[in-house]
């Protein structure tokens, strides 16, 4: 056997060992596995270093009293620089929304999908490793001009990473022409994801409120440095926050916002317009009782029965309805055999 190989063994010396370029195939091939293995290395190492980081972070967190706000890149055109400015918007206005509760600002890794799970498993994850309370992360599709579409995933104060609240929208185009007025409102939107209780004008006192609705109605003034939803977003809010402080100024302010927004051409999103309408009628109402003006007081009763008539074809109410008349049947149904056991009679 040997000796029938020998042949092609010197032919393999002659033509393939000591030929040029077979020597320089060959020496391009190590030098691309060197720089494969190099690589793979180092991308083992980065993994490495950022898991010792996550890792770090988690037990600083365990030990810091107050909320943990995590920061992901936001990734698109300009991604970076909106990046910067959401930590510089948070840093500087958060604690204008968290009424006196100390926070913490960190960065937060890349949300990227794993296999079949999507972005919000792995925001999940995260949330467990970091022990924050709220991560955001977001993209840019196109322009360097568009505002940025972001996604916040928030344990709400008291929520289980795995229970937390997802919230979507767009942030404003981070710019330091606009910054008075951006910042704030993306400092308000992740307050707001982080304590939804903002959206709730009776969840806080009406002192405390009472400046962050002046800060509300300051951005309302300026509808051009925000989207069309952000700007209902916070009508919304200031109109609740504003009737539970009450007063002639707040009251007046939201008659002014809700009949602007009812009297304007676009279609309003039917639960945008049944608030709009109940807040109008309340706000209305209000302005009526401190001075006494029945054309007010009819206003607002046409604007109420109006969105009465609007949540009559809501069917969350209509089986609220089904259901308490459900319960109604049973307690008359237990008033009777009580009845008819007292007198002996029968229920049959």
């Amino acid at each position: 056997m040997p000796t029938q190989l020998a042949p092609l063994i010197n032919w393999f010396e002659t033509s393939i060992v000591g030929s040029p370029l077979w020597s320089g195939l060959g020496l391009v091939a190590a030098a691309l596995f060197g720089l494969f293995v190099l690589w793979t290395a180092f991308k083992l190492l980065a993994r490495g270093i950022r898991s010792v980081s996550e890792t770090l972070s988690s037990r600083k967190r365990r030990s810091t009293q107050g909320f943990g706000i995590a920061v992901a890149p936001i990734v698109g055109p300009g991604g970076g620089k909106q990046t910067k400015a959401v930590i510089a918007a948070l840093q500087e206005h958060l604690g204008l929304f968290t009424f006196g509760s100390p926070f913490e600002i960190v960065k937060a890794p890349r949300i990227r999908t794993r296999g079949a799970k999507g972005l919000r498993a792995s925001a999940v994850r995260y949330l467990e490793r970091s022990s924050t309370d709220l991560v955001l992360w977001g993209a840019r599709t196109s322009g360097k001009q568009t505002p940025s579409e972001v996604e916040i995933l928030s344990c709400a104060g008291s929520l289980a990473p795995a229970d937390a609240m997802h919230f979507e929208g767009f942030f404003p185009l981070l710019t330091p022409q606009n910054q008075d007025i951006t910042f704030r409102v993306a400092a308000y939107l992740v307050a707001r994801a982080l304590q939804p209780g903002l959206s709730d004008g009776s969840a806080f006192k009406a002192e405390k409120l009472e400046p962050v609705a002046d800060i509300l109605v300051t951005c309302l003034e300026n509808p051009d440095a925000i989207q069309e939803r952000t700007r209902r977003t916070l009508e919304h809010d200031y109109s609740s926050m504003a009737l539970n402080i009450g007063g002639e100024t707040h009251l007046t302010r939201v008659a002014k916002l809700r009949r602007q927004s009812l009297s304007s051409e676009e279609k309003l999103p039917p639960s945008f317009e049944v608030h709009a309408r109940i807040d109008l009628g309340r706000a209305l109402l209000g302005l009526a009782a401190i001075s006494f003006d029945p054309v007010r007081v009819r206003e607002a009763m046409d604007h109420l029965k109006i969105a009465v008539d609007m949540l009559k074809s809501d069917e969350v109410l209509q089986l609220a309805q089904i259901t308490n008349q459900a319960v109604q049947q049973g307690q008359a149904m237990l008033a009777n055999r009580k009845r008819f056991s007292v007198t002996g009679g029968s229920t049959i």
